[in-house]
């Protein structure tokens, strides 16, 4: 049987490890798709690359998908885009890290953020953050770097003063002396983050692929958070993600987070819709330039995932 391919860009985390069980056990064979998976720089080649048509998926935050179909996106594609979310990610809260002189958030007034782009998601949820503990939107400047490894350099070298790194980049930031600075109530409690999303055309001329890609990610995640995977899993990030699991201990313990009952994988990899809400809310508040945005059913089309999950 000749399988369909599909290209997908994600960034790389421990979120995509059902995405390489997925690969490496063969799941997606069984169900008639060969996945290509390239790793994400930044939104904006990412987003670029999917409406484009270098891709046919993204691993993305669902902000993203909302910012491109609205025309507010951080750059401008050839084609018009018409996103829409096929399955739920992960949402991984993205702790926000400041060079060791910063404090507080006051001691951030006339410093420069380091974000992955301006104007998308993530970079809302700091404004409002930053709001809330008593900053002006002209008391700092937000200067778009790109992904995660590309803030810490910047935070490292100085360019910027802090910015939302991952948990582990987080981690030894902080053993190394850096601050880390938190809110209370915690931002992330009610955010819907990442998702997959595709071209809505895309989608409906392939879909017994996209029901076999998703039937695929069940599967493979259902396998991530079994606890009788859990002396396989730490290989898997470690073959997949050498890079941000250099050692065995370093692979087993986020694999242990994987498997925690506040892992960042939910079963069924579900879709929130009050965390969707949430995105919405903020980018009627920051996004430029104005729109009026869809209820947030316009930007899913979940489908084929009812199809697949009954």
């Amino acid at each position: 049987m000749a399988l369909t391919r599909i290209a997908i860009c994600a960034f790389a985390g421990p979120e995509t490890a059902p995405l390489q069980q997925a690969q490496e056990a063969g799941y997606f064979a069984e169900e008639g798709v060969d996945v290509r998976c390239d790793v994400a720089t930044g939104s904006i080649q990412q987003m670029i690359g999917l409406i484009d048509g270098e891709y046919d998926m993204a691993m993305t935050a669902i902000d993203n998908v909302i910012a491109y179909d609205e025309g507010q996106g951080a750059t401008t594609p050839r084609n018009r885009a018409d996103l829409v979310v096929l399955l739920g990610g992960a949402t991984d809260p993205r702790p926000l890290i400041a060079r060791p002189e910063i404090r507080g958030f006051a001691d951030l007034k006339g410093r420069r953020i380091a974000v992955d782009a301006v104007n998308t998601g993530f970079s809302f949820m700091l404004r409002q953050l930053f709001e809330d503990c008593g900053l002006g939107k002209d008391d700092y400047e937000l200067v778009p770097v790109g992904a995660i490894k590309a803030r810490w350099a910047a935070v490292r070298r100085g360019d910027c003063v802090a910015g939302l790194l991952g948990k582990d980049d987080a981690a030894q930031a902080v053993a190394d002396g850096y601050t880390r600075l938190e809110a209370d109530p915690d931002p992330w409690e009610r955010y819907q983050g990442g998702v997959y999303t595709a071209d809505r055309r895309w989608a409906a001329a392939n879909v017994e692929a996209v029901k076999g890609f998703i039937r695929a990610m069940l599967k493979a995640t259902d396998w991530v958070l079994d606890p009788a995977n859990a002396a396989a899993l730490p290989g898997l990030l470690s073959r997949h993600l050498p890079h941000l699991f250099p050692t065995p201990d370093s692979a087993r313990s986020a694999a242990a987070e994987l498997q925690a009952p506040q892992s960042i994988l939910k079963p069924g990899l579900p879709v929130s819709l009050e965390g969707l809400r949430v995105v919405l809310e903020l980018r009627r508040k920051y996004g430029t330039p104005p729109a009026a945005l869809g209820p947030a059913e316009k930007y899913l089309a979940l489908g084929y995932y009812d199809e697949v999950a009954g």
